[in-house]
């Protein structure tokens, strides 16, 4: 990915492991793909929750590796129009609500879940380049496989000009057992 990239990567932190098919992963495909909007409040719900629990307990450890962070900025979607749902998420955790800030759009290169790339995500129309000069930046991702999305807008907001200290994602695939 790095070498994709031309950028060393930046470090990762999973507040939880799945595998395809068990409860977290069902939560995190439901909160997006549920077949109703209360079904998928409920999902989000649950992962919000989740993630406030894990950062009431890690906040310290997620600080001392990463350093601290003024803005987290959700990772765009590859697929869906609109605002990330993993923004939806960030608007539901109370320690993240309030540094949330939509930096990011889709780019004119292919990012996917295997492949990194550095014109995958683009800064947005209106960001000011000169404020985020240096901002210290931490990427959200409501789930990562191989990290390239992730590492891709990562990417987007370094050459940007953002100090990129790390991404946070509430969940990792893991491979099948």
């Amino acid at each position: 990915m790095a070498r994709q990239l031309g950028l060393p990567l930046v470090p990762t932190v999973v507040v939880a492991d799945y595998r395809l098919g068990d409860a977290c992963h069902a939560r995190l495909r439901g909160y997006k793909d549920a077949p109703t909007a209360r079904m998928r409040d409920l999902h989000q719900g649950v992962i919000a929750r989740d993630l406030a629990d894990w950062l009431d307990r890690n906040t310290t450890a997620l600080v001392d590796r990463f350093g601290t962070w003024s803005v987290v900025t959700p990772v765009p979607s590859t697929h869906r129009e609109g605002p990330p749902p993993a923004g939806r998420l960030l608007d539901d955790v109370p320690t993240l609500a309030g540094r949330h800030l939509g930096l990011l759009g889709r780019g004119s290169g292919t990012a996917d879940h295997l492949a990194a790339c550095r014109s995958g995500f683009e800064l947005l129309p209106g960001v000011d380049r000169a404020g985020l000069d240096g901002l210290p930046v931490l990427v959200f991702d409501d789930s990562v496989t191989t990290g390239a999305r992730s590492q891709s807008a990562a990417a987007a907001l370094r050459l940007g000009g953002a100090q990129v200290v790390g991404v946070l994602a509430a969940g990792r695939a893991l491979p099948a057992a």
